[in-house]
């Protein structure tokens, strides 16, 4: 036999193990994405009845609150509607709740609930403006560094008067300061107050955001699911979507610091792109539609401004933003955003 041919033998037996190979790949592939399909909708989890007896017992009421807004926190599939029903949920315990991160050397104000309204204070979106320096000997400081709750009168630490004078209006009569642990560390703090006699619900307080911590842990393992059932169901989407980021919450090597994902080219435009591809890969229907309708903001105005707001925690030039939000989620038809507030185009 030449040596042609026994090339040729080798060629066609080696060309036809590759195809056993590869059929044996794509079987255990679809058995996997059988198996996500399975628990894609992970609120199927939730689906059970209270336990016999404990609707009789005292204050049942707030039992039943609780395990509705356990509920929401555990199967939120972001991190800020996962915050946001966190903070719904404490507030139902106190006058004023609110989720302040650390960030380089400060805390940041991130999100508020109960603040709008109350008197002399500042609205709800205000927290967010609100920084404290990492220096200052603040009970937010005393909180991250003993990893201990922090329950009495304001003032307790000598520059907390930094952190009532930003919230404005009176001090409060009693707070509630929490650690708030990311992988098992202190990022953040929760912060309550009460005011007009109102009791802080401790345990409450303490049960919610233990789960809260726990569903945050785990949100990169649901969206990393949902993201590949998602991609193979939609792979006609108009714009390819990448991989949604796994957790807002990221640590670095410092203790005390928590960033934005990690993303491999670490610029303004790839963030924006993967954040507004991620709207599209999750509302995909309802994008045609407004796309059709030019009504894109008018349907998706949360989803769109949340999205906004995730941006501008790690970048402040929002017109890189815009122009993607233009360019990707409306294919450059701006009129399909009408009702957006466009700060640059």
């Amino acid at each position: 036999m030449s040596n042609k041919k026994i090339k040729n033998a080798i060629d066609n037996i080696l060309a036809e193990k590759k195809n056993l190979v590869q059929a044996k790949i794509d079987e255990a592939k679809n058995n996997i994405i059988e198996q996500l399909e399975k628990i894609k909708n992970l609120e199927d989890f939730s689906r059970y009845s209270m336990p016999d007896g404990l609707e009789t017992v005292g204050g049942s009421a707030d039992i039943v609150f609780i395990h509705k807004s356990i509920m929401k926190i555990s199967i939120a599939d972001n991190q800020l509607n996962l915050i946001n029903n966190l903070l719904e949920a404490l507030n139902k315990f106190c006058t004023r709740a609110a989720l302040f991160l650390v960030k380089e050397d400060k805390l940041m104000g991130w999100k508020g609930k109960g603040f709008s309204g109350h008197s002399g204070g500042i609205q709800d979106d205000g927290i967010k403006k609100i920084l404290i320096p990492f220096s200052a000997n603040t009970v937010f400081k005393q909180v991250l560094g003993t990893k201990e709750t922090y329950s009495g009168a304001p003032l307790s630490q000598p520059d907390d008067h930094l952190i009532f004078s930003r919230l404005g209006g009176e001090n409060p009569e009693s707070i509630y300061v929490l650690p708030f642990f990311v992988k098992g560390k202190p990022q953040a703090v929760i912060y309550i107050d009460v005011f007009g006699g109102k009791k802080i619900g401790k345990k409450e307080i303490e049960m919610l955001s233990i789960v809260g911590e726990m569903s945050l842990d785990l949100l990169p393992l649901r969206q990393k699911i949902l993201s590949k059932i998602k991609t193979r169901e939609y792979v006609d989407v108009d714009v390819e979507p990448e991989q949604p980021p796994e957790a807002e919450f990221e640590q670095t090597g410092d203790d005390n610091e928590i960033t934005l994902p990690s993303v491999k080219e670490s610029d303004p435009e790839r963030l924006a792109r993967v954040i507004i591809n991620d709207i599209i890969l999750y509302n995909k229907k309802v994008v045609e539609e407004g796309r059709k309708k030019r009504a894109v903001f008018k349907l998706l105005e949360d989803t769109i401004m949340q999205a906004k707001e995730l941006y501008q925690i790690k970048y402040s030039n929002i017109n890189i933003f815009e122009k993607q939000l233009v360019k990707q989620l409306v294919k450059g038809d701006k009129e399909a955003l009408k009702g957006y507030k466009f700060e640059t185009l």
